[in-house]
């Protein structure tokens, strides 16, 4: 199903803007209308001390929100001098909740956000916003590792070419395919299966004979090339250009490796489980993916 709205959180910071160039890639391959939100609050704590320092909270609150308004208005206009339909939101609530309950309330099919620094998803653990939006958002988010220098929000839109989507032959891993699907066909792009077989035994005992290890290693990869087949005929059967790939070592970093070295525009993976990154942080698989490469991210939280 085509998308029709990509919402976009921002903070009114130059990290937050790097979203913006996958977000128009998006909004004008699906197409889809660009939803600017800015979420703007004052924490009890800070309202209770504003007004016990006889000074008006809510007036505080006001002045922050014209601020906001300004400021997505200027955003706006940038893309709207482009040809974009742009929508833009003010609320005031927390950020994780405000993006959360605008994505469940509205028909938002994505929502594409920059990781701040180069510490990835690892900054953002433990109660952040990003950990609190992949946790809770019912539809896919795209996360793009900002970079120190700020580039142009509205130019230098980048191609998606070639999306690379990493299954290890289980249907919670291949929940990612829809809005793979999806994004492929809205934008020509080609897909390539990936996997990285895992041998959990060194060798496997047969009568009074022992398979080497190496026979196993050969087994593990015709299962996962025969698996990764089967895969790639259903998305060719829906008109996608298709290619698989398999490799050896971590997986995180055969990832990164593989897409660094083919030129891959996007990762799309599955998060596993009901607390979407908590399994994966703190070295797990998606952080590390985040972590070490430079290329956007998007993940889809398994139901």
């Amino acid at each position: 199903m085509m998308a029709s709205k990509v919402l976009v959180p921002l903070d009114g910071s130059e990290l937050a803007e790097q979203a913006l160039p996958c977000a128009v890639m998006l909004a004008r391959g699906l197409p889809a209308e660009l939803v600017l939100l800015r979420a703007v609050s004052l924490p009890p704590d800070v309202r209770e001390f504003l007004d016990n320092a006889a000074l008006k909270s809510g007036e505080r609150l006001e002045q922050l929100q014209a601020e906001a308004g300004e400021y997505l208005r200027q955003v706006a206009r940038r893309l709207e001098q482009d040809g974009l339909r742009v929508h833009r939101v003010i609320l005031d609530r927390p950020a994780a909740e405000a993006i959360v309950d605008y994505a469940g309330q509205v028909d938002i099919q994505q929502i594409v956000m920059a990781t701040h620094g180069y510490t990835g998803i690892s900054r953002w653990v433990h109660g952040s916003v990003a950990e609190r939006v992949l946790q809770s958002a019912s539809v896919p988010v795209l996360l793009v590792r900002a970079q120190e220098k700020k580039p142009d929000a509205a130019a230098h839109v980048p191609l998606c070419q070639r999306i690379l989507v990493p299954l290890d032959s289980s249907s919670v891993a291949e929940q990612v395919l829809p809005p793979v699907i999806s994004i492929a066909q809205a934008l020509a792009a080609g897909v390539t299966l990936f996997q990285v077989p895992i041998v959990f035994a060194t060798g496997s005992l047969i009568g009074e004979w022992y398979l080497p290890l190496q026979g196993i290693f050969e087994t593990a990869h015709q299962e996962a090339q025969t698996y990764l087949d089967g895969v790639a005929d259903d998305l060719r059967a829906q008109g996608l250009e298709v290619s698989t790939a398999l490799d050896t070592g971590g997986v995180a970093d055969a990832i990164v490796n593989f897409a660094e070295a083919n030129q891959v525009d996007l990762i799309a993976m599955c998060t596993h489980g009901r607390t979407g990154l908590a399994r994966w942080t703190l070295g797990s698989v998606a952080d590390r993916v985040l972590r070490a490469g430079r290329v956007p991210l998007l993940l889809v939280r398994a139901r």
